[in-house]
């Protein structure tokens, strides 16, 4: 079965509470987490595999269709994307043909059907944390946001880049620019929100590449969760003000325009 997403839903009303301009994108997302919490997985493993081989997305195909009649719902019943109602053999052909592409990162639509099915699948698999490079060592997608935090059994930080497609998390250099190779800290910057939570998450800017990546720095927050235990997801939503004080400053998020 999948984690109970249903648990955030506090958390982003919170957030809605300190920005109010959140509230319909956090209405939104709150239908996904509804989605998620009563969905049953599919195994994906075999995408991992190489050569790569389609599993079986019957229960995707389930969410799917969940998932294009929330977003369709909430555009007050205009069917821009014309998946509302879409049979199942549509629906496994838009899954098989976004996989297939390699901006597949940038479909939000085949992230929000497939994540409890990724979350799922690397839980089964149990894939070692590696250290890799600028992109995900699993399905080649960039990173959405990082994590900087401490083990519990050592007193120096690490950084997890966090992959914007399959969730994957993998070590990476605790300073430098994710995009460029920066590493000069002149030529860096942080962006941070005016609550006293938004002081944990925190926009890394690089003035070379003009990029910037969201960061939650664990060692600040008061709930002290530990990675694995924090949603990047649902962080990505809760500071979408960071990506407008961002795009004002003239930075574009790392996934969508670095790499």
């Amino acid at each position: 079965m999948v984690k109970d997403y249903t648990k955030f839903k506090s958390y982003l009303d919170d957030r809605v509470r300190h920005y109010p301009f959140l509230n319909d994108m956090v209405i939104f997302y709150k239908g996904l987490l509804d989605i998620w919490s009563a969905s049953s997985p599919d195994d994906l493993s075999a995408l991992f595999n190489v050569p790569a081989k389609d599993p079986d997305f019957t229960n995707s195909i389930d969410i799917a269709q969940k998932v294009f009649n929330l977003f369709e719902k909430n555009r007050q019943g205009d069917n821009i994307m014309g998946c509302a109602g879409s049979s199942s053999d549509a629906v496994l052909e838009f899954i098989k043909h976004g996989l297939s592409k390699d901006d597949k990162f940038k479909n939000a639509l085949l992230k929000w059907i497939l994540k409890p099915s990724f979350e799922y699948t690397l839980r089964k698999l149990n894939i070692e944390t590696r250290f890799g490079n600028e992109r995900c060592p699993l399905c080649a997608s960039p990173p959405s946001m990082a994590i900087v935090f401490t083990l519990e059994s050592g007193t120096s930080e690490q950084r997890l880049l966090s992959c914007c497609f399959c969730t994957y998390r993998w070590q990476y250099h605790l300073t430098g620019c994710p995009s460029c190779g920066n590493t000069r800290p002149e030529r860096s910057g942080l962006i941070v929100g005016d609550s006293v939570r938004d002081q944990c998450v925190r926009a890394v800017s690089c003035e070379e590449c003009h990029t910037y990546i969201k960061t939650v720095f664990t060692g600040c927050r008061s709930d002290r969760k530990r990675p694995d235990e924090i949603d990047m997801d649902i962080e990505d939503v809760a500071t979408l003000n960071l990506d407008i004080m961002a795009d004002q400053r003239g930075f574009t998020a790392l996934c969508q325009g670095g790499i």
